[in-house]
C-alpha cells in the first residue's frame, strides 16, 4: 500500500470593495486552466502567514499581509492529497503581474460560481458565498 503525500498549501482571499481576487493557472501547470485563489506549498519552518507573503510576491510582485483565517478544506487529487488553508490578506503595494497566472479577475461572488475552478478551492468559494449573504 502506498501512502499519498499530503501537501500543505494556503490560499489568499483578497477582496477589493465587493470583488475578490480570481487568478487562472497557466496552461502547462498542474491543473492547467483551472481558476485558484494564488497562493502556494508551505516551505519547511515556515508559517502559513509567512507562505502566503512569500507566495503572493513571487506571482504578483506585491506586498500584502495575511490577515484572518477563513477555512481549511483537503482534497485528495489522487495522485497526492492537497490540505489547503485560506486566509484573507491585505494587498499593501505594488502592482500586479503575472509571473504564474495567465490570467487575474476581480469578481463579485456570483460571478466567481461561473469559473472552473480547482476542485480544491470549490469549498473556498462556497465558505466565502456563506460568509458574505
Amino acid at each position: 500500500m502506498t501512502s499519498k503525500k499530503i501537501i500543505e498549501v494556503t490560499a489568499a482571499i483578497i477582496r477589493k470593495g465587493n470583488r475578490f481576487l480570481c487568478a487562472r493557472r497557466k496552461a502547462s501547470s498542474e491543473q492547467g486552466g483551472k481558476w485558484e485563489f494564488p497562493g502556494g506549498k508551505i516551505e519547511t519552518n515556515e508559517s502559513p502567514e509567512q507562505c502566503l507573503e512569500r507566495e503572493l510576491h513571487e506571482e504578483f510582485a506585491i506586498q500584502s499581509v495575511c490577515g484572518k483565517f477563513l477555512c481549511e478544506n483537503t482534497h485528495d487529487y489522487g495522485d497526492k492529497i492537497i490540505k489547503l488553508k485560506a486566509y484573507f490578506v491585505k494587498h499593501t503595494s505594488g502592482d500586479f503581474q503575472l509571473l504564474a497566472h495567465q490570467q487575474i479577475q476581480w469578481l463579485n461572488l456570483n460571478e466567481m460560481q461561473q469559473l472552473d475552478w480547482a476542485e480544491a478551492d470549490l469549498p473556498i468559494v462556497d465558505k466565502l458565498t456563506s460568509h458574505y449573504k
